[in-house]
């Protein structure tokens, strides 16, 4: 048999290890012979070694019985480690040295004596298992790489990422002891989480004292969240031994280990991340016989997803700082955009500071003298979890005349510092306290360790100072002074602007400018969309938009013709779940009878003459949306049973089809009319008006709301003189008064023409109605019972004007059909059509 030559184009070596010399010069001619390379042939293990350390054998040929102080097993185990297969050679075996024999997991056994065939057959097979193991070791460690990685990648906290690790490497290799650091040096900033297995197998946190011992100088555990207590994280490798030992007498940490928790071996790893950092991984066992070559290999196959969950994790944590920060400079704007002066505001700039930094002191130095005050500085201490001034008295009482006496000096003496921002802390934070009454007197009375401090400039002038302190040692971290920096420049733009409103403030304001003003305000606060006005009638309208509007419920707008009924229906629509897509409008009145089937519901091709395609109708065009029923009450009663019939069964049939479409539908209809006179006359199903009743709002018309046409003329007026070019800047008075006493009978709608035509006659800046608005002559116009004899009289050609324009506006605009304004006025259509063009009326669309 000749060596397979699919498994390895290199020629096989190998080397027997034989103390017998005719079986193993037998073996080295049958191995020749079929075409091996025999590497030598050794007698002991010291001689087998000798010659690996010449030439790597590709396997190994063994005899377990092997004469001198190693046996056959034991150079296994050395072969094993060195990745090296072999196959025993024995004779009459005992079932001890077997099961000794398969610990060592051998590739094969051959017995003596043996023949040619078995020799060639086993070595094959031999070869073919280790390449195949070697294949399966590494898919165990892609499934091991691909575990971690699901494990860990997604984890955004520190410490839960920290668990995480640990308990992913301690299923590949087991340890006792994890060290993850990592240390940011542009940051300034270094990060040491230590974690112990407990005797369930689970891992717990470590703290610093309590692996440096209670005796550690508290400066070293201060100054642990901005470096290494040591360079053991530069080391890699595998530690045991002397090896162990000597790492221990150089690094305090690594001997802190082991007095503490018994460590006798380490396994140190460097961790390489894309941002700059001096990261590492370090594994420690109680066992003396430490981490092995493969167990070192198998967690460093795993160190690539370690840093990547670890990049992950520094660059959402850049993100989320970054996201606070905003958040904290938007709190601070917004602090001096709302607070009245420094004694309100510094309280809210410190808690809003807290959020990012340990503070407990708000200090704004000299920005006091800037609001003419005469309090320069404005101090608040940190209480429990609130904020609260900090008056001077209570750091140096009025008894201590000495000290009093000498602030002003020692507060002028800091302002040359304050011009360049400083971080204080440690031991040269002490002494800096040392050199000034004001930062002693401070420090002493709230315990303060550590502090720093940036100016704050207003259009490139430093105009003083905001500083910070806690009583924590290494509070602050060079980091943490550029954010504060950064944090300056919003405060130095709040702070002037918060100067300029108080110029502003001081500035008498015209009356016209207020009451603009205030208008425009109350415009912002309650306005529903497009709806305009604060009355009671329609605040309580508001207020049943915000209740039915986040519900699936059928809505019935009823009103008068011009109050806004389409506004109403958007504003449901907008505040509903379904505003995400468009509603649509159908006007019932404005549709031809014949249509009004297909408009709704659609029709097939050929259903009627000229359905030349396929058309998809309203409420398909709905589904999933809110579709507006306008003028309800015009509906033809056939169609009334149709549309009763899609919101009982939700869905539809087109015309001409012959299978039913669902739809996801939402009904918002308006009509003017009275629905229930309509029902007991018969033009309208009583069912149906049930099923629309279901959430009536009703839209007061502007005569029960009058004090709502002056914030609407205002509007109105804005939007017509951007409309036609001309700039006004109020109405005229006596108008105004017109528009306040007028009752409306065309409502919102009519208004607006009034306006309009007002615009177009006026020059600016003030709006002057061209004629008085007075009543109708018919006494229907007039819902509120005004007598219609106090009304002025008129030229016929004028009162014939206005009555047309009353029937136009409370037919919606419409000539002809039930409701329209011939009917209303006993005219034929023609007839109707022909005064409007004598009289130059033109409808509005």
């Amino acid at each position: 048999m000749q060596p397979n030559p699919y498994s390895d184009p290199s020629p096989v070596v190998v080397l027997i290890v034989e103390d017998e010399f005719l079986i193993a010069n037998d073996l080295r001619r049958i191995l020749e012979k079929a075409g091996y390379q025999v590497l030598g042939l050794a007698e002991s293990a010291a001689e087998a070694r000798a010659l690996v350390a010449e030439a790597m054998p590709t396997i190994v040929l063994l005899d377990i019985f092997l004469k001198g102080e190693e046996t056959g097993i034991d150079l296994a185990q050395w072969l094993g480690r060195q990745h090296i297969p072999f196959v025993y050679l024995s004779a009459n075996l005992t079932d001890g040295v077997l099961e000794a024999a398969k610990v060592t997991e051998p590739f094969g056994f051959l017995n003596k004596p043996f023949r040619e065939k078995d020799v060639l057959a086993t070595l094959e097979i031999a070869r073919y298992r280790h390449a195949h193991s070697q294949e399966a070791r590494l898919r165990q460690q892609q499934q091991a790489q691909i575990a971690v990685n699901n494990a860990i990648i997604r984890i955004r906290d520190r410490d839960q990422l920290s668990l995480a690790i640990a308990a992913q490497i301690n299923e590949l290799v087991p340890f006792n002891l994890l060290n993850l650091r990592i240390g940011l040096p542009e940051e300034d900033s270094f990060y040491w989480v230590m974690l112990r297995k407990t005797a369930l197998g689970t891992f717990e946190r470590i703290h610093l004292p309590a692996l440096l011992g209670r005796d550690a100088p508290q400066d070293l555990l201060a100054t642990l969240k901005q470096q290494a207590p040591d360079q053991l994280g530069e080391e890699t490798g595998i530690f045991s031994g002397a090896a162990f030992e000597a790492l221990c007498q150089r690094y305090p940490t690594a001997r802190a280990s082991r007095t503490a928790f018994g460590v006798q071996a380490m396994a140190l790893f460097p961790v390489l991340l894309k941002q700059r950092s001096f990261t590492s991984l370090q594994l420690a066992t109680k066992d003396a016989s430490g981490f092995t070559f493969e167990d070192y290999e198998a967690i460093r196959l795993i160190i690539p997803q370690i840093a990547l969950a670890l990049d992950n994790l520094l660059v959402c944590e850049e993100i989320d700082a970054r996201r606070k920060l905003k958040s904290v400079e938007l709190a601070m704007v917004s602090a001096f955009q709302n607070g009245r002066d420094l004694t309100e505001i510094a309280p809210t700039v410190a808690q809003a500071l807290h959020q990012l930094l340990p503070l407990d002191l708000l200090t704004f130095y000299r920005v006091g003298q800037v609001f003419g005050t005469t309090q320069d500085d404005t101090s608040v201490q940190r209480i429990g979890d609130q904020f609260q001034l900090l008056q001077l008295d209570e750091v140096v009482p009025p008894s201590d005349a000495d000290a009093r006496q000498q602030w002003p000096q020692a507060l002028a003496a800091l302002e040359p510092l304050m011009q360049q921002p400083a971080l204080n802390v440690g031991e040269d934070g002490r002494q800096r306290r040392a050199q000034n009454l004001v930062a002693q007197r401070y420090g002493e009375y709230l315990g303060l360790q550590s502090s720093m401090y940036v100016p704050i400039a207003i259009k490139g002038r430093t105009m003083g100072a905001l500083v910070i302190a806690s009583r924590t040692a290494y509070a602050f971290t060079n980091k943490d002074l550029l954010m504060l920096q950064e944090l300056s420049r919003p405060l130095g733009l709040a702070l002037e602007n918060l100067l300029a409103f108080e110029r502003i403030k001081t500035l008498s304001e015209q009356l016209e400018q207020e009451k603009t003003y205030l208008i425009e305000e109350i415009k912002t606060s309650h306005n529903f969309e497009e709806i305009i006005g604060t009355s009671p009638a329609l605040l309580a309208v508001f207020k049943s938009i915000g209740q039915v509007a986040p519900t699936e419920a059928t809505v019935l707008i009823l009103g008068e013709t011009g109050t806004g009924k389409e506004l109403i229906a958007r504003a449901v629509h907008n505040l509903s779940k379904r505003k995400t897509r468009t509603m649509v409008k159908v006007n019932c009145a404005a549709l031809p009878p014949q249509l009004i089937e297909s408009e709704l519901f659609g029709h097939e091709r050929g259903s009627f003459t000229g359905a030349y395609d396929r058309r998809i109708g309203k409420f398909e065009l709905a589904h999933g949306s809110t579709i507006f029923l306008d003028e309800i009450g015009e509906l033809p009663l056939e169609m009334q049973a149709k549309l009763l019939r899609v919101i009982q069964e939700k869905e539809i049939e087109r015309l001409g089809g012959k299978s039913t479409i669902a739809v996801d539908v939402r009904i918002v209809a308006a009509t003017n009319r009275n629905l229930q006179e309509e029902v007991a006359a018969g033009r309208f199903r009583a069912d149906l008006y049930y099923r629309l009743n279901v959430f009536p709002l009703r839209v007061p018309p502007l005569r029960e709301r009058l004090e709502d046409v002056l914030p609407l003329a205002t509007h109105f007026l804005l939007k017509l003189g951007k409309q036609l070019g001309k700039r006004f800047t109020g109405i005229a008075n006596a108008s105004m008064q017109q528009l306040r006493q007028y009752a409306w009978p065309g409502n919102v709608r009519e208004l607006e023409h009034v306006l309009e035509r007002a615009a177009i006659l006026s020059s600016p800046p003030t709006l002057e109605l061209p004629e008085p608005l007075t009543p109708n002559a018919d006494s229907s116009a007039f819902p509120t019972g005004a007598d219609p004899s106090l009304a002025a009289v008129r030229p016929m050609h004028d009162a014939m004007r206005a009555t047309i324009l009353a029937a136009l506006a409370q037919s919606n605009n419409r000539i002809r059909g039930r409701g329209g304004a011939a009917e209303l006025l006993g005219l034929k259509p023609t007839t109707l059509d022909a005064r409007m063009k004598k009289l130059g009326i033109s409808l509005v669309r």
